[in-house]
């Protein structure tokens, strides 16, 4: 009995060892492998970036020169939005009336690829339902309409001036490399952006509530009437199917002309932040027609679509949010001159969050780099340190500290004191002592000193050389004198006995 106890017993902890195997093990499998890239290949012009971080974390072609497509009605929308906004009006609740310069600016309509809603002139539609035609549908001429009408009734002009309103809209984001000459995304010579300040222009977009929710739909009811699907096939496969992604989120899609040029705008959410997606440069929609003249939509390998899946799970699996820098981590200290307390902690100026790649095993990298106009080397205990003179205030900047990550520069952040440190007065003044001592003052002076005792022994040995050339000449000009004959001595005087006089 006793040794099926025990053999129960070790079945059971066999048993209990495999099925905990199985569960690392199946967890093992289940891991999201984190890649550094999105495996992109089509040679489209790629950009993902971070609104929350500003931060870009894939680009491809950032900085190539492009036609702006379907981004010129994102500003379009933006600037009638603004308008309206400043007039306290309702989308809803605007009228627009259709003019034949709108229809007139609105492509060749006879191409199935330009975009059309078939509005005519005269009618009048809701501003809401044209943002939504221009949105969703891609409309030109939905986007003609409100560019028209918006400029005559609201800026004094036409479609000129609301142009001009589109390039004031991109000039105040920042934007220098962007100029619109149509509000519709027609070829034009001089019209053009970059992939890298479109995805700037869908940001700025995003902070739009209302047209981010007229974009983001699979359908929408245009004039209570008319069912207008999605032409972005990542929230609609009513025209094209395959490529719906259910973490996308509005924005736009269409292309430039019949050769292409497609260009993708979107965004997703994750974990509170938002992320916007463009691709561009793109191949173009391949239009068919079967034998009952039925049209067909489809794309060919490498386009917009497949990048745009691929680089939206690859942001939402492989990034992480990593706290860079908090303004209570010591990063430095700095001896302090002259003051009250020796020594001051250096610190980040600010909390910094990024979003990195999740890879095992790597930290972040900080430099630390002083302001040498206020920080300089001094010895102390026979030690060369980083030395800042006192008084120093609380949040001063005393240099720049940069993080990077996996070799890629996350941030530069200011690097302050972390406390204040008063001036300690009898230090102040020995030092003041010991700087005029030692400085550079100082130093003039015992140069000047040494300088004039070095010419006051200069002159001295002249003088002293010339004194003695010139008694050398003397003795060397002067004939040897004759010895001075001896004087004759006088002749004593004869003692004449008779005149001695005795004294008696």
């Amino acid at each position: 009995m006793k040794y099926k106890r025990l053999l129960a017993l070790a079945l059971a902890a066999i048993l209990l060892f495999c099925s905990a195997f199985t569960v690392l093990a199946a967890g093992e499998e289940s891991k999201t492998e984190v890649k550094d890239n999105p495996a992109i290949f089509s040679g489209n012009a790629v950009m993902a970036y971070c609104i929350d971080d500003d931060q870009f974390l894939y680009a491809d072609k950032a900085d190539a020169r492009v036609a702006p497509t379907v981004a010129t009605k994102l500003v379009a929308c933006m600037v009638a939005s603004d308008i309206l906004k400043d007039r306290k009006l309702d989308s809803a609740d605007t009228m627009v009336t259709v003019t034949q310069t709108a229809i007139d600016n609105s492509g060749d309509i006879a191409d199935v690829r330009v975009p059309m809603m078939g509005i005519k002139a005269g009618n009048s539609y809701s501003a809401k339902d044209l943002f939504s035609a221009t949105l969703v549908a891609c409309a030109n001429d939905a986007a003609a309409a409100i560019a028209c009408y918006f400029g005559e009734r609201y800026l004094g002009g036409g479609i000129n001036e609301f142009v001009a309103k589109m390039n004031e809209k991109v000039a105040s984001l920042g934007l220098e490399n962007t100029n619109f000459e149509n509000p519709t995304g027609l070829d034009s010579p001089n019209q053009y952006t970059t992939p890298r300040e479109v995805a700037l222009i869908a940001a700025a977009f995003y902070k739009y509530d209302e047209l981010v929710k007229l974009s983001n739909v699979e359908s929408f009811l245009f004039n209570g009437s008319t069912t207008v699907r999605n032409k972005n096939y990542l929230k609609s496969n009513y025209y094209v199917n395959g490529f719906l992604n259910r973490d996308a989120i509005g924005l736009i899609a269409g292309q430039l002309n019949k050769s292409g040029n497609y260009c993708l705008i979107t965004a997703s959410q994750k974990e509170g932040r938002t992320y916007i997606y463009v691709v561009m440069c793109a191949s173009g929609m391949i239009v068919t027609r079967d034998e009952q003249d039925r049209v067909w939509y489809s794309f060919g390998a490498g386009n917009a679509y497949e990048d745009m899946n691929k680089l939206i799970k690859w942001t939402r699996e492989s990034f992480k949010l990593l706290t860079v820098a908090t303004k209570d981590t010591v990063v430095g200290e700095l001896k302090i001159n002259a003051g009250e307390s020796s020594h001051v902690m250096v610190v980040p100026g600010e909390d910094v969050e990024k979003l990195v790649l999740d890879i095992e095993g790597v930290k972040i990298e900080t430099k630390l780099v002083y302001d040498e106009s206020i920080v300089y080397k001094k010895e102390f205990n026979g030690t060369m340190q980083d030395t800042v003179d006192a008084p120093v205030s609380a949040g001063q900047k005393v240099g720049s500290i940069v993080y990077s990550y996996n070799g890629l520069e996350l941030a530069t952040v200011d690097a302050v004191a972390r406390e204040s440190v008063d001036t300690d007065g009898l230090k102040s003044v020995l030092e003041g002592i010991k700087g005029f001592l030692f400085g550079s003052t100082m130093k003039t002076i015992l140069y000047i000193i040494l300088a004039l005792i070095g010419a006051w022994l200069l002159f001295s040995l002249a003088m002293a050389i010339a004194r003695g050339v010139m008694r050398s000449k003397e003795k060397k000009g002067k004939p040897a004198s004759k010895a001075k004959p001896a004087k004759k001595a006088k002749p004593a005087k004869k003692h004449d006995s008779k005149t001695d006089t005795r004294e008696i």
